[in-house]
């Protein structure tokens, strides 16, 4: 259905994310509430009950920048092996949740093995409830190997509140993964958390992720090595990237890296704020600089201090 002639309030919800995704492509509402009914999609009054059935609307569909609307209240699960597979070879979309807060859909990572991957170009996730490790409450073991993988171009992460983990045995091994072809990333506005004994490899390997833009973004959690920082560039250098704004903290007791660095990195750091747990130094917030430019970063290795202006990067 045209914008156009959508109810004004519903039009006002949708404005930040047409402004942002929409060129013409299709506009498809899901949502699985228990006041909805099940419908084809064309309004919110009656919207597809699951995104996996729009995604088969958009199968092979390129350069499109269709708008799948997610409904408020509305929750799925992540319970397989590439779960959105529907996606095929369709690209330049956005899932974008309605709502604020804990109204937002929510999508929740249920089995070991299950994945969402962002195998295709320009795709974005916006305004989400991304549960990595199983739901947001005490509840059986689970250790989600690879919930998210992005391999494609041009993708997105925005505004979305992402939880890695519970507690010790509600656990993600790292959170997000690109690999060298998820060059353009944008991750914005995202608050990614995990509870401090919930430790991780890594919440997010960055391998190859040229031209790469993170900003306002919060990465707090604890990783299983002290010399691993909470975000890693690894095996492959990231290229041109800018990160301004975002706050990494590593809350691994005794910790010596908030960020985990690589040789041959890239780019400039603006603003960013680095906290981690050890308490002999001032100087490793970073394992390596690459050939990164930094300017004003913040480090603090204590709770309760005030972020320091460190002149040395790395040890």
């Amino acid at each position: 259905m045209p914008p156009s002639i959508l109810s004004k309030n519903v039009q006002l919800a949708m404005a930040p994310f047409m402004e942002r995704y929409y060129g013409g492509g299709e506009i498809l509402f899901c949502g699985n509430r228990s006041d909805l009914p099940a419908g084809d999609g064309s309004t919110p009054m009656y919207p597809l009950s699951t995104p996996l059935t729009a995604l088969q609307r958009l199968n092979a569909k390129t350069k499109r920048a269709s708008v799948i609307f997610l409904l408020p209240g509305s929750a799925w699960n992540v319970d397989a092996a590439d779960w959105a597979s529907a996606t095929s070879t369709a690209d330049s979309f956005a899932i974008c949740s309605l709502g604020h807060g804990n109204a937002r859909a929510s999508f929740t990572w249920t089995i070991a093995g299950s994945t969402w991957l962002l195998d295709t170009d320009n795709v974005a996730i916006d305004n989400c409830r991304l549960f990595l490790a199983g739901a947001d409450a005490a509840g059986a073991a689970l250790t989600v190997a690879a919930p998210i993988t992005i391999t494609g171009a041009g993708c997105t992460l925005r505004n979305n509140r992402v939880k890695f983990g519970f507690d010790a045995d509600q656990i993600v091994t790292v959170g997000i993964t690109t690999t060298a072809a998820a060059d353009q990333l944008t991750l914005e506005d995202n608050h990614c958390t995990g509870a401090t004994a919930a430790e991780v490899t890594t919440f997010m390997d960055l391998i190859g992720c040229d031209d790469l833009v993170m900003r306002r973004n919060h990465f707090a959690g604890a990783t299983s090595a002290v010399g691993v920082g909470i975000v890693r560039f690894a095996t492959t250098a990231s290229l041109n990237i800018t990160s301004e704004f975002n706050t990494f903290i590593n809350r691994k007791a005794s910790s010596t890296a908030a960020v985990t660095g690589l040789a041959g990195v890239s780019g400039v750091s603006r603003e960013d704020m680095f906290h981690y747990l050890d308490n002999s130094s001032t100087t490793p917030w970073i394992t390596s600089p690459g050939i990164m430019c930094f300017y004003n970063p913040r480090t603090t290795n204590l709770a309760g201090e005030v972020g320091m202006i460190s002149t040395v990067v790395s040890a």
